[in-house]
C-alpha cells in the first residue's frame, strides 16, 4: 500500500460515496498509491416485466452511459484539487463477479468499500466482497470523518496477525505521530481446576504467558499492549469497548487466525467485526493469492 501500489474503490452512486471518497483521499495522503480505480457496476437485467426483451439491451447500454457520466462527474468534482491519479470504470453485470474480475485483472492491492447505516441504494455487499476479494480490503462506516491518531491491531499471534502488524508499522513509519495499540484476548483452559488452582490464579498464569508471547511477537516494535481475559462475552464486544475507550481510528486485522476452519474465506472474529462495527474503518490484510488458492482447491473437490 505504498508508492507503486494500485487501489480500487467500489462506488454505488449513493450518498455513501461521499464518506468513501473523503476517506480514500485522506488515506491517499498518507500511503500515496500509484493509482486509484473507481468502479461502479450496473446490475444486468435478466428478466423484467417492465422492459420488453427487444429493448432490454439498448436500455442497459443507455443506463451504463448515464451511470458512467455520473461517476466521472462525481469523482472529478471530489478529487479535482488533489494529487490522486485516478480512472473511472462503469461495468455491466453481477456486482460481485465484476468487481472480483476487475481486481484480479488489474493487480489491485487494496479494495475500499463503504458500510451503509442509513443511505439508500443496493450498494456493494461489503462482507461478501471482503470474504472473496484476493487482496487487502478496507471497509469504511458511513459518516466516518477521516482522522488517524491511533491504530489498533488485533492478534492471536498467527501469521495473518503478523501481516496485520507489518501493515500497521508501515503506516506509522510514514506518519510517526500515529500511535499503535495491540490487543490480544487470552482465555483460561477448560481443565484448569485439575491443577488445583482457582480460576483467578490460573487466569494470572495465562495473562503472564500472553504477556511473554506478546513481547516476543512485537519485538523490536513498540506498541501499547492491551491484554483482556476472554469470558462469556463475545470477543467483538471486547474489541469495540477497546475502540471506544482508546479513541481508535483504524482497526487492522488478519483475514484469518490460527484455526484452520473459517467462515467463507474470513475468520469468524473478522466476519463478526465487519457485521457489528459501525464506528471505525477496518483494514483486513490478506496473504497475496490466498483466496484464489482456496477457491481453486474447492473447485477441484
Amino acid at each position: 500500500m505504498t508508492k507503486g501500489k494500485i487501489w480500487a474503490v467500489a462506488v454505488d452512486l449513493t450518498k455513501m460515496d461521499l464518506t468513501v471518497f473523503e476517506y480514500t483521499r485522506f488515506m491517499h495522503s498518507i500511503l500515496r498509491p500509484a493509482k486509484i480505480h473507481f468502479v461502479h457496476v450496473v446490475k444486468e437485467i435478466k428478466h423484467s416485466p417492465f422492459i420488453p426483451n427487444e429493448y432490454k439491451e439498448g436500455f442497459q447500454r443507455q443506463l451504463v452511459v448515464e451511470k458512467s457520466l455520473q461517476l466521472e462527474i462525481r469523482v472529478k468534482e471530489y478529487f479535482k484539487d488533489s494529487e490522486v491519479d485516478f480512472e473511472c470504470h462503469t461495468l455491466l453485470g453481477a456486482p460481485m463477479d465484476e468487481i472480483l474480475n476487475f481486481v484480479d485483472n488489474r493487480s489491485i492491492r487494496l479494495v475500499i468499500a463503504g458500510k451503509k447505516k442509513e443511505s439508500g441504494g443496493a450498494g456493494i455487499v461489503s462482507e461478501r466482497l471482503a470474504s472473496n476479494v484476493g487482496c487487502n480490503f478496507m471497509i469504511v462506516p458511513e459518516g466516518f470523518k477521516p482522522k488517524m491518531s491511533r491504530i489498533l491491531v488485533t492478534t492471536d499471534f498467527s501469521e495473518h496477525s503478523s501481516l496485520a502488524l507489518q501493515k500497521a508499522i508501515e503506516i506509522t513509519s510514514l506518519n510517526p505521530s500515529i500511535e499503535l495499540s495491540v490487543h490480544h484476548s487470552y482465555k483460561v483452559p477448560m481443565g484448569y481446576s485439575k491443577s488445583g488452582k482457582t480460576f483467578e490464579e490460573f487466569a494470572e498464569i495465562m495473562k503472564s504467558h500472553a504477556d511473554t508471547k506478546m513481547n516476543q511477537w512485537l519485538k523490536p516494535n513498540e506498541a501499547e499492549v492491551i491484554l483482556t481475559l476472554r469470558n462469556d462475552e463475545p470477543l467483538l464486544n471486547q474489541t469495540m469497548e477497546i475502540v471506544k475507550m482508546n479513541d481508535i481510528d483504524l482497526i487492522i486485522m488478519g483475514s484469518k487466525g490460527q484455526t484452520v476452519a473459517s467462515v467463507a474465506l474470513l475468520g469468524s472474529h473478522t466476519l463478526k467485526l465487519l457485521k457489528g462495527n459501525d464506528l471505525t474503518p477496518v483494514l483486513i490484510v490478506k496473504m497475496l493469492g490466498e483466496n484464489q488458492n482456496l477457491l481453486d482447491a474447492i473447485k477441484r473437490i
